[in-house]
């Protein structure tokens, strides 16, 4: 009996021993979550035509940003990203107030007006929903659509004829639904290139961006930007008008989370 009971022990002490063990779960992939902002600094001109009233003439304005720099008010730029996965939010918001009173920078477009300034505060803000439709690890593509917030306060003083001066205010806000599309490719070593495109029209006739920069990575947090940037809108609304484009070169740094 004692031999028979060793036997068996041994023998389930055997088959334990053989036992596999369980299946370790494989990891969580890790969430493809970024959130990233970035502050820039965008070195703009100013073009296009302006008016504020319907009984004066518009102004032709033709502005560097040497000019606007020194006659600038104020001036705030952020730009932020969310992304999860596939899908994510772009948002860009600029705030530039100027006023301008050199003759050759702001001509008005009528026979008789001797001169004119101009002092404008412009808020842009675009916001804009994305799908990666295309991601190779080096190449990403994105599809965008939102819309384009501006408010515009422009306010003109006329001079004519060197002895009378006219002044007239006035200020709009509107919405313009715009689609696009966003490409990066990575070149190596931290470098890379970006480029973004939209188009739209609603209350305006039509505004449109084009941006192109050249990126480099410091880590995995934080990295930079450096390129040209176009903007353009076509607004009228009664005797408003606002046909302008901004344009130059811009830099920003940006933090990832």
């Amino acid at each position: 009996m004692l031999l028979a009971a060793a036997t068996g022990w041994a023998g389930a002490v055997q088959a334990a021993d053989m036992t596999p063990p369980a299946p370790v779960p494989p990891p969580l992939p890790l969430p493809d979550v970024e959130i990233r902002l970035t502050p820039f600094f965008w070195a703009s001109g100013l073009s296009g035509t302006v008016g504020a009233r319907r009984n004066l003439p518009t102004v032709d304005i033709d502005v560097s940003f040497t000019e606007i720099l020194r006659n600038l008010d104020f001036a705030a730029m952020m730009a932020g990203e969310y992304r999860n996965g596939r899908w994510g939010v772009l948002a860009d918001l600029t705030y530039v107030a100027v006023s301008l009173d050199r003759g050759r920078d702001v001509v008005p477009r009528a026979p008789g007006f001797t001169g004119a300034s101009l002092s404008s505060k412009t808020f842009t803000a675009t916001a804009t929903g994305f799908y990666r439709f295309y991601d190779s690890g080096a190449f990403t593509a994105d599809l965008l659509a939102g819309a384009r917030v501006w408010s515009v306060s422009a306010d003109l003083d006329l001079n004519v004829a060197g002895v009378l001066a006219l002044s007239a205010g006035s200020t709009h806000s509107w919405v313009d639904p715009v689609a696009g599309v966003r490409v990066h490719a990575e070149l190596g070593n931290g470098f890379g290139l970006s480029g973004y495109g939209d188009i739209g029209a609603g209350s305006s006739r039509l505004t449109w961006e084009l941006r192109g920069t050249v990126d480099y990575s410091f880590n995995a947090n934080w990295a930079a930007s450096i390129g040209y940037r176009h903007l353009a809108v076509d607004y009228r609304r009664g005797g408003f008008v606002y046909d302008t484009s901004f344009s130059g070169p811009i830099a920003g740094v940006s933090y990832r989370f």
